[in-house]
C-alpha cells in the first residue's frame, strides 16, 4: 500500500485543488472527470463535485468533494516482479487501487471592489493524512484596471507509514502576492510572488536503494524554503483569438532551480465552441545532496531516490475545447448556463537513470485529461 504514495503525490500535482480563489466568485455545480496515467504504470481516476451556492448579495458558500483511486507499479524491490500492465492485478503485483478521498470547504465575501476567501482542505488515505487552512484576498482599483492580490495556505499533515520515520509530521506555508494590470483594452499583464517553506519529513517513505542490507531509504534535509516569481502576459491577436504566456523562475535552499514556459492560444470559432493549444517547457537543476544511485553509502545522511531530485527536464502539450451546448439538446434546461469542458495534455520526461531504477523505462509518458460539465444557477 504504502509503495504507492509516489503516485498520490504524483496526483497532487497533477490534479490541483480546483482554484476556489478566482477574482470573482461563482453560483454554480461543476461535474469533474479527470484520468492521469503514465508509461511508469502510475494511473490516477478522480471524479469530483465542486458546488459554489450564493446564499446573500454578498457571501458563497463552496464546496469541493471528490475520490481519487489511484494504481502505480511496484518499485525496484529485492524481489520485484514484473510491472502490472492491465491495473487489474492483486495489490502484490502494485496493480491494485487505493484510495483518496479529498473535500474541501470554503466561504467567499464579495462587495464592490473587494473579494476574500477562506476556508480549509481535508484528504484521507491510508498512508497520508492532508489537512490546511487557506485564505486570500483580491481588491480591485481603477474601475477594475488594476487587481491586487494576497493569499496564504498552511498545510498540518502527517504519514501513517509502515515504518519508523524521523517525524511523522509534514507541513508546508505558501503565501502569494499578485498584481494584474490592464495595459489597453486587448493586453493584460499579471506579476506574481510565491514564498514557501517545507517542514517535517519531506521524503518519501517508500523511495529506497535495495541493494543494500537492510534497504537505505531517501532522506532528505528537514525544512526546505523556496520562492518562485511569475510573469504572465495575456493579448488579443484579434477579436476570436487570445494568446496567453506564463513564464516563472523557481529556486529553493536545495539548490533547485527551475524555469517554466507556458504558451497558451485561444480561438472562438463560434458562439458557442472554444478551442485552445497549449505548449509547456519544464527544466529544473539537482538539489545539492543527490548523487549517483551506486555512489551512496551507509554514512550518507541525505539520499535522494526520486528523479525529481536531480536535474530533468519534460515538455507538454495539449489541447482543450469549452463547448455550450444548444437549446435543443438541452430542452429541459437553460442552455446558456451550461458549459462543457473538455481537455488533454501529454508530457514526456527527459531520459534519467532515476526513473529507470524506479520505474523501468529511462523516461515516462504519461497524459492527463479532464472533462467538466458546469452549470451555473
Amino acid at each position: 500500500m504504502t509503495r504507492k504514495i509516489l503516485a498520490l503525490l504524483v496526483a497532487c500535482m497533477l490534479l490541483p485543488v480546483w482554484p476556489v480563489l478566482a477574482d470573482k466568485p461563482r453560483d454554480g455545480m461543476s461535474y469533474v472527470f479527470s484520468f492521469y496515467g503514465d508509461t511508469g504504470n502510475n494511473l490516477v481516476i478522480a471524479p469530483s463535485v465542486l458546488l459554489s451556492k450564493k446564499l446573500t448579495d454578498t457571501y458563497y458558500l463552496g464546496a469541493n468533494l471528490g475520490v481519487d483511486a489511484i494504481t502505480s507499479a511496484t518499485k525496484k524491490a529485492p524481489t520485484a516482479p514484473a510491472p502490472p500492465t492491465s491495473g487489474e492485478e492483486d495489490e502484490e503485483d502494485g496493480g491494485a487501487f487505493t484510495y483518496r478521498v479529498p473535500l474541501s470547504l470554503y466561504l467567499t465575501y464579495d462587495k464592490d471592489n473587494d473579494t476574500v476567501t477562506g476556508g480549509g482542505y481535508y484528504s484521507y488515505e491510508t498512508t497520508y493524512i492532508g489537512r490546511s487552512l487557506f485564505a486570500a484576498y483580491t481588491r480591485r482599483m481603477n474601475l477594475n484596471n488594476t487587481s491586487l492580490g494576497i493569499a496564504y495556505s498552511q498545510s498540518f499533515d502527517y504519514w501513517i507509514p509502515d515504518r519508523t520515520l524521523p517525524t511523522d509530521n509534514r507541513s508546508e506555508r505558501t503565501l502569494d502576492l499578485s498584481v494584474t494590470q490592464l495595459l489597453s483594452p486587448r493586453q493584460t499583464v499579471q506579476f506574481t510572488y510565491t514564498a514557501l517553506r517545507s517542514e517535517g519529513f519531506l521524503a518519501q517513505p517508500t523511495d529506497q536503494l535495495v541493494e543494500y542490507t537492510p534497504p537505505l531509504y531517501a532522506q532528505y534535509p528537514d525544512n526546505r524554503k523556496g520562492s518562485a516569481y511569475a510573469v504572465r502576459f495575456i493579448t488579443l491577436l484579434n477579436e476570436p483569438t487570445s494568446l496567453h504566456i506564463l513564464y516563472r523562475y523557481y529556486r529553493d535552499d536545495w539548490h533547485i532551480q527551475s524555469d517554466t514556459v507556458n504558451i497558451e492560444l485561444y480561438r472562438d470559432i463560434s458562439t458557442s465552441v472554444v478551442l485552445g493549444a497549449r505548449y509547456r517547457y519544464y527544466e529544473q537543476s539537482a538539489a545539492f545532496f543527490a548523487k549517483p544511485l551506486d555512489a551512496y553509502t551507509r554514512s550518507d545522511t541525505l539520499i535522494a531516490v526520486n528523479y525529481r531530485m536531480y536535474a530533468f527536464h519534460s515538455n507538454t502539450v495539449g489541447m482543450m475545447a469549452i463547448i455550450k451546448p444548444s437549446k435543443s439538446f438541452l430542452s429541459r434546461f437553460d442552455a446558456d448556463k451550461v458549459k462543457l469542458k473538455l481537455s488533454a495534455d501529454v508530457f514526456n520526461t527527459s531520459s534519467h537513470p532515476n526513473i529507470q531504477y524506479q520505474y523501468k523505462t529511462d523516461h515516462l509518458t504519461g497524459i492527463f485529461t479532464t472533462i467538466a460539465l458546469d452549470y451555473d444557477f
